[in-house]
This record gives structure tokens, C-alpha cells and sequence, in this order.
């Protein structure tokens, strides 16, 4: 009895072994799997480390024989500097096939060789004076355009052509009319305004005159609009073909000028009046502005005004 009941026991481990298999079979083919994946990345890392691919390119940058850094083959070989056509300071050691420009070294003097000595040496230090004279000549061509260039003073006390050039010239404008300036431009800063009531911007200068007074072209140009300003009553425009523009407002009502009609300085365009409803409350006096390449300019920068 005692034989089948160990039989028994033995049949019902081998029966265990089998349901574990069964039942735990999936995770242990996983566990499998993952141990030979561990397996092969380990192999796989290991050959990697002892044939390293970066030891063939150290290899081709260290010399075989004596270990130093070698150049890149993409780059020229640099040439051996030829020592020879160093001079060592004792008047020997010329290149050998470059010009003696007429030097000879020391050591190929023979003291008994009679025809150095009979040398002329006038026809050397003609050369060399000659060669001085180039040389100075050179220099002061190129102090001369030097000056030119940077627009400096001439010896004679002229200022080169394009200093002239470029210089700024002021236009000859004379005075519109005739008068002393009562308000002044000022488009920077605020300045008061007896109509409004208050500070405002003054695009153009007031010059002060009795109503009536003749308005002049302050220079040569061609009458390029006219209109009825509604702030600042009838006003003319002149071109005057210089890229400058001037403004004559607050005249009095004149069909005399047409537009495209030539002016010169000093004719009479118009007269004073009294229709600019911007300035209505101040005395009568002539508003006028005056533009350069079409930008708003402060006319007393341009015209001498009576003070």
C-alpha cells in the first residue's frame, strides 16, 4: 500500500508540472524571449566597443612612425622653404636663382681681381638716385589723390572740385513782402494761437503787413496751383524748379495768375488780404511757407527776414 500511494503522490506532481506549463507556458516564452534579446543586444554592444570604427579614423590621423598629427589629404602639401635665399645678415647667402640686383656676396670677392675696383661706381648711384626720384614721384601722386579724395585743402588754397560739388548752396530767395516776421515756424514745439485759444503747431512764418500790400515771388519759378486754402484763405504756389516750393496764403481774392505762368523774382503775384479763418484773430499779415523735395522747411533758414 505503501508502494501505490507514492505512486500516487508521484502522478500527481507530474500532473502539477503539466497544469503549470499549461497555464504559465505565455509568460515564460516571454521571459525566454526577452533573455535572448538581452542576450544578443549585450554580444552585439560588446564587438561593437573592441572594433570600434573610430580607431580606423584615429589610425589614418596618427602617423605610424612617430605618432604626430598628420594633414588631411584634401589640403596642398606645403613645399619646404628653400634656406638658401635667406641672407644671414653678413652680406652672404643670396638665392641662387634670383636677380643679384647688382649686389656681390663677400666671400666671391677676389682681392686680386682688378676689374671690380675699376668699376665706375657713378653708374650705381646714378641707378639708385634714379630709382629715389621714382620713388618720390610715386609718393606725392598718391598725396595728391589722397587730398582729392578726401576732400582736403590743395597746397594753392583751392578746394578740390568735388568739395564744390558737393557743397551745400543756398538759394537766392529775396522777402515776399515787405514786413517783420510776427509768428515764426514752429512745427517742433507748440506755440500759441489768438483764434483758437490755445498752443498749436505753425507750419509756415506770419510776416506782418498792412492789407493790400504787394506779395512778391520770392525767385524765378512758374505758378504751380492755386486755391482756396479753407483754413488758410486764397493761396498761390510757386515752383521753382530747384526742388523748392513756396506757399503765399491768406492773400486777397485775384484772378490775375494762371497756373503755368512764368514768374520772376521780385513780381508782384498778389496782395495782402484777410481770408485765412485760422489766423483771422491776429493783424494782417502774409502766411507764408516753404517746402524742399515737398518737406515742410523753416523759411528764416532760408531768407534773410528784417528784424
Amino acid at each position: 500500500m505503501n508502494n501505490k500511494g507514492s505512486f500516487k503522490n508521484d502522478g500527481s506532481v507530474g500532473k502539477r508540472i503539466i497544469s503549470f506549463f499549461k497555464e504559465s507556458g505565455f509568460y515564460i516564452a516571454i521571459v525566454v524571449g526577452l533573455c535572448a534579446l538581452a542576450a544578443g543586444a549585450v554580444f552585439f554592444s560588446t564587438n561593437q566597443i573592441l572594433t570600434d570604427p573610430d580607431q580606423d579614423l584615429q589610425d589614418n590621423r596618427i602617423g605610424s612612425d612617430n605618432n604626430e598629427f598628420s594633414l588631411i589629404d584634401d589640403f596642398p602639401e606645403i613645399p619646404d622653404f628653400d634656406q638658401s635665399s635667406i641672407n644671414d645678415g653678413n652680406g652672404t647667402g643670396f638665392a641662387d636663382d634670383g636677380p643679384d640686383n647688382g649686389l656681390i656676396a663677400y666671400e666671391d670677392i677676389d682681392p686680386d681681381d682688378e676689374t671690380i675696383l675699376e668699376d665706375d661706381p657713378g653708374e650705381g648711384s646714378e641707378s639708385t638716385t634714379g630709382q629715389e626720384d621714382a620713388t618720390e614721384q610715386t609718393v606725392d601722386q598718391d598725396d595728391e589723390a589722397a587730398q582729392t579724395t578726401s576732400g582736403g585743402i590743395m597746397e594753392d588754397g583751392t578746394a578740390p572740385v568735388d568739395s564744390v560739388v558737393l557743397a551745400i548752396v543756398k538759394p537766392n530767395f529775396s522777402v515776399p513782402v515787405e514786413g517783420k516776421v510776427q509768428s515764426s515756424y514752429s512745427m517742433d514745439r507748440l506755440v500759441f494761437s489768438p483764434t483758437f485759444n490755445e498752443w498749436r503747431t505753425h507750419s509756415g512764418v506770419d510776416i506782418s503787413a498792412p492789407r493790400g500790400e504787394v506779395v512778391r515771388a520770392i525767385g524765378n519759378g512758374v505758378i504751380h496751383e492755386i486755391k482756396n486754402d479753407p483754413r488758410y484763405g486764397f493761396t498761390i504756389v510757386i515752383d521753382h524748379n530747384n526742388g523748392y516750393k513756396s506757399l503765399y496764403a491768406n492773400l486777397a481774392s485775384d484772378n490775375t495768375m494762371t497756373v503755368g505762368k512764368e514768374v520772376k523774382m521780385g513780381d508782384a503775384i498778389g496782395s495782402v488780404g484777410a481770408t485765412a479763418i485760422f489766423e483771422s484773430a491776429e493783424p494782417t499779415h502774409l502766411h507764408f511757407e516753404l517746402y524742399k523735395e515737398d518737406k515742410l522747411v523753416d523759411p528764416e533758414a532760408y531768407i534773410d527776414f528784417p528784424k
